[in-house]
């Protein structure tokens, strides 16, 4: 085989995880890479396959580019970066990947440590003294599944796949691989390796004592409730819930929705907010969900049963964490529901009664608006902005929220009811979405993906970064910034602490951005994204229809909407 170098071991990886169907490699590169830089001239040079490689201005984009692509193809995606400092700018985008239970395969170099230049790959720079760190693997210790240095050229396909096998099995989430820059530059024996051979572990249901026990506490409930975050993740499963509530009359609360969990329009759809009907339910069945409620906010009925369901029912990676459940399960939600689902449904009676709650229960909170959706004159609300959003959709329509604050308003006024049409952050990275709708375009490019977004989010993301990798590998997204002139989460937080207390009576929180910030424009000049900035309901409307289109012709569109001010306060 004619090739310009050797068959080194990064040109093993690179060649593996094309055969294993890994699409992209999201890349920040450095001096620890000269190997993979040589490998992806060397495979391109000869014709042969390799993903597709993403240059990333920052690492942030490059990671919550992968974690996107991921969560719509569940395929997961390679980031490759450099030594410490590259895996440093990772940043709150592993805690995001391990929080929202992402399979990606991140790979790092070390500093290599040979002097004299006899290997390939030796020290040549000030900077393989300065970035040698003794301990690289612990910046993301606590948030990979598996850490592990890679030290011979013939174990890199073995290793890949276990790295492959290890971040899909069970509860999924992120691994990390090292090698130092003589190891990538090493020459070695391929070890072909059967990919059959290394399966993810295979999805496991409920026990039938487990079946029959959660069967006949929900045929003997009078106010069953679920609660769940991530089961959409399976559209399998959406369907057997669907199923499930409409054969015995449950009603179905989405808390903080990483996915499409259940139709937002379906009648026994109770809303997003948190911390209610927790207390007058006398079931609930939690299904993949990480905090149902506050304990602090409020308790559930002294008399009532809890059963819960998860691919992470315990929450290993978490500090402490507890919610009660005398029956909880490790189990793939799409296998424990089709097996619920096929038992004999509620009595009429009974189902009809448990409806009728569910309507009253919908009453109520339809009476009670969320937070932040009341108008102010000359400001946009959140509702307003869902609203528009969901004049425009279409069955292609790909929606990733974050905007923390006003999540409810924007969720209840679109009301998204398609499998696979919501994304949102599992984690508290923020600046996670302008990234990850990236990775959705990246992965899917008929689909016509919307990032929704707070002020603070869209600049943690590093507009610049995403944009200019958005126009250079033509993955053009609508993105909608939910302007409210700062960080409203600090507050929200304050208020909660000291609901009346001197921040409050002097509106001074140190949370605001100025009056004249452009922030749309910093999308215009590293993308030549087309923008708006909005303050009515009219020019939302228009803006709206004007950047759909702009996207559908090829090019980004970010529209700056522009809603209530959180604080007065000036800054400086």
């Amino acid at each position: 085989m004619s090739q310009s170098v050797p068959a080194t071991a990064a040109r093993h990886l690179v060649e593996t995880a094309q055969r294993l169907g890994i699409d992209c490699l999201f890349t920040n590169l450095g001096s620890d890479h000269p190997a993979f830089i040589e490998a992806f001239a060397s495979l391109q040079a000869e014709g042969k396959p390799m993903p597709r490689i993403v240059v990333c201005p920052h690492e942030m984009t490059a990671l919550s580019a992968a974690h996107g692509y991921t969560m719509h193809t569940g395929r997961a995606q390679m980031v490759l970066v450099h030594v410490d400092v590259g895996t440093q700018n990772l940043g709150g985008s592993v805690h995001n990947a391990a929080r929202g239970r992402i399979p990606v395969i991140l790979v790092a170099g070390l500093s290599p440590v040979t002097l004299d230049g006899a290997r390939a790959g030796a020290r040549t720079e000030t900077i393989h003294y300065t970035q040698d760190a003794p301990r690289q693997h612990e910046i993301v210790g606590q948030y990979v599944k598996w850490s592990y240095e890679l030290r011979a050229g013939e174990m890199v396909e073995a290793l890949l796949m276990r790295a492959l096998q290890i971040a899909g099995s069970g509860s999924p989430g992120p691994v990390y691989l090292t090698g130092a820059r003589e190891f990538w530059e090493e020459p070695g024996p391929k070890k072909p390796e059967e990919a059959r051979l290394w399966p993810v572990t295979a999805p496991t249901g409920l026990q039938p004592s487990q079946v029959e026990q959660i069967h006949q506490a929900l045929l003997s409930a009078e106010r069953p409730l679920v609660i769940t975050t991530y089961l959409g993740r399976n559209h399998d499963a959406v369907a057997s819930l669907l199923q499930l509530v409409e054969s015995h009359g449950f009603g179905v609360i989405e808390i903080s929705p990483q996915y499409l969990n259940f139709p937002g329009d379906h009648p026994q759809h109770l809303g997003y907010r948190r911390n209610v009907l927790i207390d007058q339910a006398d079931l609930i069945l939690l299904l993949d969900i990480d905090v149902p409620w506050i304990e602090s906010r409020i308790q559930p009925a002294p008399d009532a049963r809890f059963f819960h369901i998860d691919i992470d029912p315990i929450k290993p990676q978490f500090g402490y964490w507890h919610f009660p459940a005398e029956l909880s399960v490790q189990a793939d939600t799409a296998v424990a529901l089709a097996q619920l689902a096929a038992q004999p449904a509620t009595d009429a009676d009974r189902r009809q009664k448990r409806l009728s709650w569910v309507a009253e229960a919908k009453n109520q909170m339809v009476s009670a608006p969320p937070p932040g959706s009341a108008p102010q004159p000359g400001y946009l609300t959140a509702g307003d902005i869902g609203q528009a959003v969901r004049r425009i959709l279409t069955d292609r329509s790909v929606v990733l929220n974050e905007a923390p604050t006003t999540n409810e308003a924007l969720l209840t006024s679109m009301r998204l009811s398609r499998p696979g049409s919501l994304f949102a952050n599992g984690g508290s990275g923020l600046g996670w979405s302008p990234g990850a709708a990236v990775g959705v375009k990246l992965a899917d490019p008929e689909a016509e993906v919307i990032c929704l977004v707070g002020d603070g989010s869209y600049l943690f993301g590093v507009p610049g970064s995403t944009w200019w990798v958005a126009r250079q590998y033509g993955a053009p997204i609508l993105t909608v910034i939910v302007n409210n002139g700062g960080w409203n989460a600090p507050k929200v937080s304050t208020l909660l602490v000291h609901p009346e207390g001197t921040a409050r009576q002097h509106d001074t929180y140190w949370i605001t951005t100025s009056d004249n910030a452009r922030l749309a424009e910093l999308a215009a000049a590293a993308g030549d994204a087309a923008t708006w900035q909005v303050r009515t309901e009219a020019e939302l409307n228009e803006a709206m229809a004007a950047a759909i289109a702009t996207v559908r012709s090829g090019r980004s569109a970010v529209i700056d909407a522009i809603t209530t001010p959180i604080s007065a306060q000036r800054l400086g």
